[in-house]
């Protein structure tokens, strides 16, 4: 590498450095998933266990980066975000500069413009940031000449499987290319190399599942909720096709989709040395919209939710295509650097100036608001404890339980699938294990608007939750707000 080609490599590193930046702690806008995944990162170092102390439905292995993350300090999650990010850029570009594209810094900078557009990505802690840092690496490793290479084949797609399980899919084709084409090494030792690390990956979160006796929670949670439930609403082919439409549109994704997509089509009928590397990327394209593919996200209302960060993995695709359709062409359609470079401009000038609005109009985290109000001075006030809180349906204001670091007392830190199924918990089992955990610890504090009440679906928990409240708590009137959202245990 040249001194010239080792400055670019710098400035690259330096811009990515700069667009994690937009997302540093200070910065980084509060978003109730993310505070969700910090919480269960901080559970999780206090000793309990995901899934059977605290619900959700996604993969393991986001609560153990945010553990990591969280250990390190108020800025440990950003550290580990845009280290992937610069680690990614400099391998990337590296790739490029080995395979002689003209401008090999264009491929390393669109995926940071693409990954850091906040028209997409509502900060940085996501399951499918990470899962698309995983797609990228796998990628960097499925072209490279590392003779441990099928391992880590296998390694980062365990990775990307335990982090957001359906961006999988995306590899697929990549798989089946590396066995179609010549190795060293015999089809069957491919695929033991394989699972020798995917299981790297699977075998240390299996044990610690089965040491804290919660292996029925996690394959119960983290899959079978999905696919039981999370998945189950309908929707039309019209309706993903203007999902996607709408989304790539409003995302600023909408001109490097399609050009990655028409280049990548009509490379193949072109010349080009590695046409079933194109056309496998050409494939994992659309896969890596699969969340939008599944189900319909009606939220429990009668309109279609489009979803913004389900599309942060087309930053990997995107790029990956480019990549396959530049790297290996032999046709002058291609081939001239004057022809390459309004694709230059095409690719990066949008999302280039997206980047600089963002910049320009930060907000500091602490200009936000999500956690105040007199409900909030009042709690302030009191000496609270670890269980001595719940937060009802505001997803926002259990920000709290990170602020004060104190646990929730239920393992339903969030409840908003009581909001969007009415086939739900329809025997209240879930509810009354709320209720008893309540009981159990004496908590004193339980914040709950009454009004959102009504988002239930499912009237009879509706009624048997009311009961419950009404029993067991009553309502505070406190400084600057006499009906307030807060409620006290009823003496015993």
């Amino acid at each position: 590498m040249t001194k010239k080609q080792s400055y670019g490599l710098l400035i690259l590193l330096g811009i990515s450095l700069a667009l994690s930046g937009m997302y540093c702690p200070p910065v980084n806008p509060a978003y109730e998933d993310t505070e969700f995944f910090r919480y269960c990162g901080w559970a999780l170092l206090r000793g309990q266990v995901p899934y059977r102390d605290v619900f959700d439905h996604k993969p393991p292995l986001i609560y153990f980066v945010n553990a990591a993350g969280v250990s390190l300090g108020p800025w440990g999650l950003w550290m580990i975000t845009t280290s992937f990010a610069l680690v990614i850029t400099g391998l990337f570009y590296r790739l490029c500069f080995r395979h002689r594209l003209y401008f090999p810094w264009v491929l390393p900078l669109l995926f940071n413009l693409m990954l850091r557009d906040n028209l997409i990505a509502n900060g940085i802690n996501f399951t499918r940031e990470y899962s698309t840092y995983f797609v990228m690496l796998f990628f960097l490793a499925f072209m490279g000449r590392s003779r441990w290479r099928h391992l880590l084949l296998g390694l980062f797609t365990g990775l990307t499987f335990f982090m957001q399980q359906e961006q999988v899919l995306i590899l697929a084709p990549f798989f089946i290319y590396a066995l179609w084409e010549k190795d060293a090494q015999a089809i069957g030792m491919r695929l033991w190399q394989w699972a020798a690390g995917f299981c790297i990956v699977a075998l240390p979160l299996v044990l610690f599942f089965a040491i804290h006796h919660s292996l029925n929670y996690f394959w119960q949670d983290a899959y079978l909720v999905n696919l039981n439930t999370y998945i189950r609403e309908y929707k039309s082919p019209g309706d993903h096709f203007r999902a996607v439409k709408r989304i790539l549109d409003a995302g600023n994704y909408e001109i490097p989709f399609m050009l990655a997509l028409i280049l990548g089509t009509v490379t193949l009928f072109l010349k080009n040395s590695r046409k079933p590397l194109v056309l496998a990327a050409l494939v994992a394209l659309p896969l890596s919209m699969a969340a939008e593919w599944m189900g319909g996200r009606l939220v429990g209302t009668t309109v279609f939710k489009d979803v913004m960060g389900y599309f942060l993995p087309l930053s990997a695709t995107v790029c990956i295509l480019l990549f396959a359709v530049f790297a290996f062409t032999n046709d002058p359609a291609f081939t001239d650097r004057r022809i390459q470079l309004p694709y230059v401009w095409l690719l990066c000038a949008s999302l280039g100036y997206t980047a600089f609005q963002h910049v320009t109009h930060l907000t500091r985290r602490d200009d936000q608001h999500v956690v105040t109000g007199p409900e909030a001075d009042f709690l302030d006030r009191q000496s609270l404890a670890d269980y001595q809180l719940y937060i009802m349906w505001n997803e926002d204001f259990a920000a709290y339980y990170n602020q004060r670091r104190i646990l929730c007392p239920s393992r339903f830190f969030y409840q908003h699938f009581w909001t969007w199924y009415a086939g739900w918990d329809p025997d209240h089992h879930d509810l009354a294990s709320i209720a008893a955990d309540l009981i159990r610890h004496r908590t004193t504090w339980l914040y709950m608007d009454p009004a959102d009440l009504a988002r239930m679906k499912n009237k009879d928990d509706r009624d048997w939750w009311s009961n419950f409240i009404q029993t067991h708590y009553h309502r505070l009137s406190i400084p600057g707000k006499p009906d307030s959202n807060l409620w006290q245990i009823n003496d015993p």
